[in-house]
């Protein structure tokens, strides 16, 4: 996709969980002995002495149940944990050692009020030793490395869903696809519908699976949290009639990884995030503007705008060339177009720009960095829309004030509608 930029002639979760008592029998005695010359003081003695053991046992209870914490996450990482996929083993003839398990990712999405997408659990496998005719798993080395998921699929819709489960894997930095290995899973334990014998057709359910990928053994030492995205799935087999977006989960390998996935969680789901095209740096936002405006009968609500730094990963570096070298800012509104109109409009060309300092210039969104939108937006639907803009940082803190405008909105055809109206947000900024 194209760049498109104006501006004064150069205008993109935590996961791991991280003394000695005193002696009753030393205190009872200095207690005693202080009794014989100052009565008084000795009640006070005493009463300090029951609270320091009061104190002394929490603090050990407090520590075992710490210590108890510890070694069980110490456990999930080092291998003890149970094998989710006891079949690679089996396929590869290698040894296999469990180095992390997550049983409990709270990674969960909705593809709509009724169809949604959990990974339940995943878990990282060395696997070393392989077969010959295993290599291939892993670049033709003896060893690598195995992440399974297992997946839960639920649909409460009274007509049939249609779902590949297609994924992909992506590195840190976007450079690289890893690898899904449907074989690495044994057959009865695929994510498979209950319709057809290819497992594509779902009805009201809950259905769960599981996917394995691999990784070289380089390749999982570079890895902090890979992003996976899950496909959408459809109504009657047609792709025009998917349901809402793909799904888009980061997943921590490590305690690094975990705080990448925290803050990434944190940002609106532009482009940059899901497509792992540059990794962003919250400097300011206000995610609760909740301002609406109509055009006809077409209500737009700004509810929020997040403003960051950012830097491209080393896979797209070359698509912001135009910004030069320095260093680069990104703002991504977020709206919500409830069409309340008579008139479906097409999504993909609502209009939207930045006003800068009211007469200064005007900048117009960037696609690329946008959640690609199809179809029309018919009577009686809402969607949301995140918009994009772009600037050097250094011309981006020259900068006073901000106007967002959508609008105009037009049909497939790129025909203006709504008498080519279009509504202004004023943006807060830092």
């Amino acid at each position: 996709m194209k760049l498109k930029s104006m501006m004064m002639g150069s205008i993109a979760a935590s996961l791991l969980l991280l003394g000695a008592c005193g002696s009753a029998k030393d205190t009872d005695e200095e207690t005693a002995s202080a009794t014989a010359s100052e009565p008084a003081s000795a009640e006070k003695k005493k009463e300090e002495t029951a609270a320091e053991t009061t104190e002394t046992e929490e603090q050990t209870d407090t520590e075992e149940t710490e210590g108890s914490e510890t070694e069980a996450a110490e456990a999930s990482e080092s291998g003890s944990a149970e094998n989710l996929n006891p079949y690679i083993e089996e396929e590869t003839g290698g040894d296999v050692e469990i180095v992390f398990t997550n049983n409990d990712p709270k990674l969960t999405h909705d593809y709509s009020d009724k169809v949604s997408l959990a990974i339940e659990s995943y878990q990282i496998a060395h696997v070393t030793n392989v077969n010959e005719s295993a290599k291939h798993n892993f670049d033709e080395e003896d060893e690598g490395y195995v992440i399974t998921y297992k997946f839960s699929f639920d649909t409460k819709l009274d007509e049939d869903v249609y779902f590949n489960a297609s994924t992909m894997m992506l590195s840190d930095d976007g450079t690289e696809n890893l690898y899904m290995r449907r074989s690495l899973v044994k057959e009865d334990d695929w994510l498979k519908g209950d319709k057809d014998n290819a497992g594509r057709q779902y009805s009201a359910g809950t259905y769960t699976g599981m996917q394995a990928y691999t990784m070289t053994k380089t390749q999982y030492e570079r890895l902090t949290a890979p992003t996976l995205t899950v496909d959408r799935p459809m109504l009657e087999d047609d792709f025009k009639k998917s349901l809402g977006d793909e799904a888009i989960f980061k997943i921590p390998f490590n305690e690094d990884g975990a705080e990448k996935a925290s803050k990434s969680s944190a940002l609106y789901a532009d482009k940059m995030v899901t497509d792992t095209i540059a990794d962003k740096e919250l400097f300011f936002s206000k995610e609760d503007i909740q301002e609406t405006k109509k055009i006809d009968g077409v209500s737009i609500t700004l509810e929020g705008v997040q403003y960051a730094d950012i830097t491209p990963t080393a896979a797209h570096a070359d698509r912001f060339r135009n910004f030069g070298d320095g260093p680069l800012v990104a703002v991504t509104a977020k709206l919500t177009v409830d069409n309340n109109s008579d008139a479906a409009f097409a999504k993909s060309f609502a209009d939207a720009r930045l006003l800068l300092d009211q007469n200064r210039g005007t900048m117009l969104s960037e696609g690329m960095l946008e959640p690609t939108l199809y179809d029309d937006q018919q009577p009686g639907e809402s969607e949301e829309y995140l918009k994009v803009f772009l600037f050097r940082k250094d011309e981006f803190d020259l900068l006073k004030n901000l106007s967002l405008q959508f609008g105009p909105l037009a049909d497939g055809n790129a025909k203006k509608l709504f008498k080519e109206q279009s509504v202004t947000f004023e943006l807060p900024m830092k």
